[in-house]
């Protein structure tokens, strides 16, 4: 059974933020916009990374999962020369033993430089323990 992530951020458009199956929560690609506003926050791609990720670890913390649990995780990035400012961001958030990862290179929708979606484990609701 699968079951969506409520979240602000896809309100109003045909997909959820995240769902909820089979052990595992599914985050939507997610990118350097002000969940607030819809607007990209700035130009500068380390602080798009910011808020992506910032943008993912809420959507995960609504599912009761956190980016500790993230074990796959895909990045698009505009511009090839933004992978080591991306990886410096990317490498805060994340420890050892790091998700495994793929980064396309591609244009993206909105005028962001970056966008990210994952795959984390889900824990077990306290109900179905």
């Amino acid at each position: 059974m699968k079951q969506p992530i409520a979240t602000d951020g896809a309100s109003g458009k045909p997909f959820s933020s995240a769902i909820q199956a089979g052990g595992f929560v599914f985050v939507s690609g997610q990118g350097g916009l002000d969940p607030a506003t819809g607007r990209v926050v700035s130009t500068d791609l380390k602080a798009q990374t910011l808020q992506t990720l910032d943008n993912i670890r809420h959507i995960l913390q609504e599912a009761h999962s956190t980016l500790e649990d993230v074990v796959k995780v895909n990045v698009y990035l505009k511009e090839r020369s933004h992978y080591e400012a991306f990886n410096e961001v990317y490498g805060s958030y994340f420890a050892y033993p790091y998700p495994a990862r793929t980064t396309i290179y591609c244009d993206l929708n909105f005028d962001i430089l970056v966008e990210i979606d994952v795959i984390a484990l889900s824990p077990k609701r306290v109900d179905q323990q």
